[in-house]
């Protein structure tokens, strides 16, 4: 892995073996950590290995810069103690496994010599002579001179250790919630596409059959006659012809005989 350069992920949690010292003066503390259920800070002190070089491609001015990866220490629940925690002078031999670096957090609340995240961006910012890594070490083991894991007050990191152990990580909870949202709509969205385009096909169905049916024209006025005849109005209407101004029946003027016979 070198420095100035993107970590690829497959180094994440890859155990690694070096050697080099500590920078005492670059060195943060982060809050916000839990160990064996306490809450607490890490201290993390710039590493300068020996070897260090930079990345595949990188470009950096590394005249007067010394090239340095960001080591834990150790834990403690007293700010005092991790304020205090200073890293030996010497030469020292160290196994320890990569670490993901993480996002940078606003820290403007925190007092001087402590931020939010185990962030390059910042560290560069805060040590403006150092040239890093993408990532971080958490030490399994130390020795040497200036052999300062777990000392001092401190205690080791377990290697398994990631950020906000057990507790609840609100922004990536936040980031969940948003992405069930977009799902949602998206979803919302197909649904509705899919609805019209299958209501449009059945209106264009219903459409077809009307055209393709049979219409029944009744003619109810030849050309050039000014009224309907009566007799089409009443096959129309039910009604009798009479009553749309045609001829009125003739009446049965037949007589009858007391007996009940015609008349002769």
């Amino acid at each position: 892995m070198g420095a100035q350069a993107p970590m690829p992920g497959i180094l994440a949690d890859q155990r690694v073996s070096l050697t080099g010292r500590w920078l005492p003066d670059a060195q943060v503390v982060i809050p916000g950590r839990v160990q064996d259920g306490k809450d607490g800070y890490w201290v993390v002190t710039m590493f300068a290995p020996d070897g260090a070089r930079l990345g595949e491609g990188a470009v950096a001015d590394t005249s007067g810069k010394t090239i340095a990866i960001p080591v834990v220490r150790g834990f403690t629940p007293d700010e005092a103690t991790a304020m205090s925690s200073r890293a030996a002078e010497g030469p020292v031999s160290m196994e320890a496994r990569i670490g993901p670096i993480e996002g940078p957090e606003p820290g403007n609340d925190l007092p001087e010599g402590q931020v939010k995240t185990v962030s390059t961006s910042q560290l560069i910012n805060l040590f403006p002579d150092l040239l890093t890594y993408s990532g971080f070490l958490i030490p399994e083991s130390a020795t040497g001179t200036g052999a300062s894991v777990g000392t001092d007050g401190l205690a080791q990191v377990p290697t398994t250790t990631t950020r906000d152990q057990g507790g609840f990580d609100i922004q990536s909870a936040v980031y969940a919630i948003e992405w069930l949202i977009f799902a949602g709509m998206a979803l919302y969205m197909w649904w509705q596409l899919l609805r019209d385009a299958y209501l449009g096909r059945r209106l264009g169905e219903d459409g077809r059959k009307q055209d393709d049916g049979d219409v029944e024209y009744v003619v109810v006025k030849a050309a050039g006659q000014s009224t309907i005849d009566p007799e089409v109005m009443s096959g129309l209407t039910g009604l009798p012809a009479h009553k749309h101004g045609g001829k009125r029946p003739p009446k049965d003027r037949r007589t009858t005989t007391p007996t009940g016979g015609p008349e002769a």
